[in-house]
């Protein structure tokens, strides 16, 4: 469908669902407040997007971002000399970059803003300012639900920045020792994704990859964070949810370490055959991805750490 506004567009998927605005809008927003939407007067939050997309089984979110985030080839090109800077540890570059654009005019609210806060979340962390790196986090998911604030760290976050600022401020907790608000935080991860996968709407498939990979990487840095708290149980039930969840979901995204890590808990509770086990699924893994040189760096880590492991042989 094309149309000018959002709103025109809400109004022609509402009709064709043969709905009224009532309808529409029960139980997410008042009457009041979709008007101003359908007639452009108000601009909608993230997570109200999602909420309508689901009432209304159609990709909005999607129509949403290239209305009110991707205005320009210049936003779009921006984000992606953001992310090769990145993903290169190039955080002066980075923090360049948020000077020059941080004042253009679509840069300046909605997503897009919130993508300048993330940035400066990276720079002020790779500086160990880690307070600064957690305002931060707070300001851009401020954005997407405004009850969030240093005083209530539990939001509606739904859009793919967000999570992301919501894992990384979890990181940045645990780095300032504030370790049952992390885990706190990363709980609500695995919780939210596991019911958004769940639905199985078409709509979400534009990010449900980033989605799946962000579950693992939160189920890992759990169980590592309960390791080093030599809570051993915990920590291998996080690093199980991580596995069960790649299994299920088709995603080996972080799996390999994942599963060394819970080969290392294994041995330190000394459950040899189990360890071993982990140990060769991760050396199978490494085959698959072709990474020969990881692989060769767990033989000699085995050798070297783990010396009870080379004993059992698990095929014959």
């Amino acid at each position: 469908m094309i149309t000018a506004t959002f709103g025109a567009l809400l109004k022609e998927i509402r009709k064709t669902n043969n709905m009224t605005q009532v309808d529409t809008c029960k139980d997410i927003c008042s009457l009041r407040q979709y008007v101003r939407i359908e007639n452009n007067i108000s601009e909608p939050s993230m997570y109200l997007v999602q909420l309508l997309s689901h009432r209304l089984n159609y990709d909005l979110i999607a129509y949403y971002k290239l209305i009110y985030c991707d205005q320009t080839l210049q936003a779009n090109t921006i984000k992606t000399e953001a992310d090769v800077l990145i993903r290169g540890g190039q955080y002066d570059e980075l923090e360049k970059l948020i000077d020059r654009i941080e004042y253009y005019p679509e840069f300046k609210k909605g997503e897009n803003l919130q993508f300048i806060y993330y940035y400066k979340s990276l720079c002020a962390h790779n500086k160990s300012e880690y307070n600064q790196a957690v305002q931060y986090c707070i300001s851009g998911l401020h954005i997407e639900d405004p009850i969030f604030s240093k005083n209530h760290l539990y939001g509606k976050i739904s859009s793919c920045i967000g999570l992301n600022l919501y894992h990384n401020l979890g990181c940045y907790l645990n780095e300032l020792g504030k370790l049952d608000l992390s885990i706190e935080i990363w709980n609500k991860i695995l919780i939210d994704i596991e019911k958004k996968v769940a639905l199985n709407f078409s709509y979400y498939q534009s990010s449900i990859e980033f989605v799946k990979q962000l579950y693992l990487s939160t189920s890992y840095n759990m169980g590592t964070q309960k390791s080093e708290l030599e809570e051993y149980k915990l920590a291998l039930n996080y690093f199980d949810k991580g596995i069960v969840f790649a299994n299920k979901n088709n995603c080996s995204y972080y799996l390999t370490n994942i599963v060394r890590q819970k080969m290392r808990v294994l041995y330190t509770l000394k459950q040899y055959n189990e360890a071993r086990a982990s140990y060769d699924i991760c050396m199978g893994l490494y085959l698959l991805q072709g990474d020969i040189n990881e692989l060769k760096s767990c033989e000699e880590i085995m050798k070297e750490d783990y010396p009870e492991l080379s004993k059992i042989k698990m095929y014959e």
